[in-house]
This record gives structure tokens, sequence and C-alpha cells, in this order.
């Protein structure tokens, strides 16, 4: 027993902002963002994390009866509420009226990964059949704007897949942890704690990422995901006809496709245009592309992420 994506849908956010944009709010050139990221635009949302997400699952919804979904998981760091949660929202707000689960996953940046597989290991224990699975992320509304070396990266965006118990669809997958010695990525509770025996000290409200040390480590997280899954499972880097990777920076995915001796074109890329979203640009950038019908069936697909915690994680899938 396997399970197959058989249904794919995405959000961009409606605001775009071009580095023309930042310009006029801070301290940046577009062609100082440009030559060190590859990203010229990205989204920001004007609504809510629910909103986004709700409209990914539409999209990938179209063609699904909704009776036949067991279940919701949703991966984000960027929840509206702490409760409830974005999944629980998001059940409400599709008018699904069973009594199914709905979830959110926290694993920063490989939040859409870590709910896919989730997902999968549910449907191959024969848990659940049919699961809708979101990446979603509102980066914005926890961003430092005079740290521009950071919230140039970022934008608003979500994706959702439906995953369905098959026989052939995905071949494997894994998430990893590594201690996060340095912090060089974190975003303090936003709740306003209240403790009346222990004084809070005031901290950085906002998302912070040391970027030397991300990118280093975004490097190889991404280089070694790709090479874990062609080894365990017999394959050669060749037989990957494309690799859809969490599109933190296109610096990132260059120096990955320098470093495995694979050609760039199977990498495929919407950052430059959409930023960084976080959970929500595997799934994102998955969806744009089977619109454009760039997958055809039998084609193997690496999805990769890698993100805070720190985290990462892949999955290997034969288009269906």
């Amino acid at each position: 027993m396997s399970a197959a994506i058989i249904s794919t849908g995405s959000y961009r956010a409606l605001r775009k902002v071009t580095n023309y944009d930042l310009e006029n709010i801070m301290d940046t050139s577009h062609a100082w963002i440009e030559q060190r990221t590859g990203i010229v635009s990205r989204f920001y949302e004007d609504g809510s994390n629910l909103n986004m997400a709700y409209h990914a699952s539409i999209n990938a919804l179209k063609d699904i009866d909704l009776d036949s979904i067991d279940g919701i998981i949703v991966g984000t760091y960027t929840p509206d509420n702490l409760i409830p949660g974005v999944a629980a929202s998001l059940r409400h707000k599709l008018g699904i009226t069973r009594n199914v689960y709905a979830f959110d996953v926290n694993a920063a940046c490989s939040g859409f990964i870590f709910a896919l597989h989730t997902a999968y290991a549910y449907i191959k224990a024969g848990m659940s059949n049919r699961i809708l699975v979101v990446g979603v992320d509102y980066n914005t509304r926890i961003l430092d704007f005079e740290d521009r070396a950071t919230s140039i990266l970022f934008g608003d965006g979500a994706g959702a897949v439906v995953l369905e118990a098959s026989d052939v669809g995905i071949i494997d997958s894994f998430i990893h942890n590594e201690s996060d010695v340095s912090n060089s990525l974190s975003a303090v509770s936003m709740s306003d704690f209240n403790h009346p025996y222990h004084a809070r000290e005031a901290r950085h409200p906002y998302f912070q990422m040391e970027g030397r040390a991300v990118f280093k480590f975004a490097v190889k997280a991404l280089k070694d995901s790709v090479l874990k899954l062609v080894r365990d499972n017999n394959l050669d880097l060749s037989d990957v006809d494309y690799i859809v990777s969490h599109q933190a920076n296109l610096r990132i995915l260059e120096m990955a496709s320098k470093s495995l001796k694979i050609p760039m074109d199977k990498f495929l890329v919407n950052v430059d245009v959409v930023g960084n979203t976080s959970s929500g640009s595997v799934p994102l950038l998955l969806d744009e592309e089977n619109q454009k019908e760039t997958f055809k069936k039998g084609m193997k697909i690496i999805m990769v992420a890698f993100g805070g915690g720190l985290t990462y994680g892949a999955t290997l899938v034969e288009w269906t």
C-alpha cells in the first residue's frame, strides 16, 4: 500500500511587492536583492493564514467529494491563533461536518513535507484513505522590516494536495531533525504571557535568522536528502526527472545543483517571483507546475524542504 497525490491547489497572496517597492521602505535596492537571492518579487497577504489555506484547499478539492476526506493536516508555523489551529478552522470553513480529524504540524519551512509524511504514514497504517494536506505561512506578520537581510526574502502563500491510498505514488519519504545549537532560526511566541509569579523579560518580537549558517545548512540538507532517497531506492540521479525544493533562495538551489552535479533545469523554480513562502513553497510550486502539465505519468519527482528547528525531509514520488 502506498499513497498518491490525486489533486493539487495553490494560492498566491494578492499584493505583489517588487524589489523596487522595498526600496521605498528600507535601505536596499533591486540589484542588491536580486544578486544575493535571485528574488525580484513576492506576495503579501492582507487577510489571514486561514484565508490562504482555504483558497489553496478549494482549488485542490474542486473535483473531490468533501465527504471522502478523512482528515486535514496543515503544515504552518504562523497560525492565526494558538487555539483553534488552522486545520480546525479550515475544516469548519470548508463546511465539513463529519467527525474527521484536523491538526497542525509546525516544522518551520519543512512544515508541508512533515505534514505529507504524516499523512502518508496514516494511509500506510490503514487509518485513513484520503487526506487533505496543506502547507501555508503568513510570514509577513512576523518580519522585522528594519532587517533588510531577512525581510527581503519572504512572501506569503499556500499550497494543498489531496493524498489517497494507492498502489503507486509515494516511493519513499523521511523526516529528520538536527539541534540548532547556534539558534540560527527563531521566532518567539507572540502570546501575551502574564504569569503573576514569573516576570517575563522583553524579547525581540520578530522572526530572526543568521543567514550564513542557514545557507550552509540548507545546501547540505538539500543535497543529503536527494542523495538519501536515490541511494535508498537503488536509483541514479539521472532517474530523477524533477526536484521540487523548498524555495528559500535561488542561490541555495544553484549551489545544490552544482554540488550534486545535476543540471539546474531539473530544479523547478518560482522563488524569483514569489519569494520564500516557507511551508507554502513546495506545494505552491508543485501545483503551479502541475497546472502547466510539467509532470507526466511515471515521472520520478523529489519534494524536499528544510527549515528551522533544524528540520528537513523529502518525499520521492512516482507521478500518477
